[in-house]
């Protein structure tokens, strides 16, 4: 199963579009967590109404403490063996979790998808498609997902939750910026074994 952490802080404006776009994945074996973290707007009770019509939807209320507090909730309560994240702001195409799906068992400590971005209405791809991935040197990879400009992202990775247990990775709840790059470059001190696909 995946674990699905969103965190949700004032975007009772993009909160459907966002919770919908991830529940209607053509892959279903994940779960969403939902964190409130201490939302003024509606985005809460948003959230709550999601967890009475769908059992894939887990809501967890606290108070306001940023980002990287909600998503750290959200690691402490996942129950998937992969994580991966979305911001409450975003959407994702519903095939964003199936094509994991043949690399699932493959025995590797991350999984990352190529990303294609659409920002008004212009799509924008910004990794190379047709990627043979993984047989590089682990500082190759690295190098590559920063010329891609995707090293940073949360959205496109598979975590494996029993090595950030292992670890005690968590995301740095004094920071202010890059929050998404500095818990990728922990995690990535870690691993022996990936992939990349399109």
């Amino acid at each position: 199963m995946i674990s699905v952490i969103v965190p949700v802080y004032k975007t009772e404006k993009y909160l459907h579009r966002c919770l919908d776009s991830i529940l209607a994945q053509s892959y279903t074996d994940f779960e969403l967590l939902l964190i409130d973290d201490g939302s003024p707007d509606d985005s809460g009770a948003i959230c709550d109404d999601y967890a009475l019509k769908d059992c894939r939807v887990r809501v967890f209320h606290k108070k306001n403490g940023g980002v990287s507090s909600a998503r750290n909730i959200g690691l402490d309560n996942a129950r998937g063996e992969w994580i991966t994240f979305c911001d409450s702001d975003d959407y994702v195409d519903r095939d964003w979790l199936i094509v994991y799906e043949d690399y699932l068992c493959c025995n590797h400590d991350i999984i990352i998808q190529g990303v294609n971005k659409l920002i008004s209405d212009k799509l924008e791809e910004i990794i190379p498609t047709k990627l043979q991935g993984g047989l590089e040197e682990k500082k190759e990879l690295i190098v590559k997902l920063f010329t891609w400009g995707i090293y940073g992202y949360t959205v496109n990775k598979l975590f494996k939750h029993e090595l950030i247990e292992k670890e005690s990775l968590r995301f740095d709840e004094n920071s202010t910026c890059a929050e998404d790059s500095q818990f990728v470059s922990k995690y990535m001190e870690f691993v022996n074994t990936y992939t990349y696909i399109d």
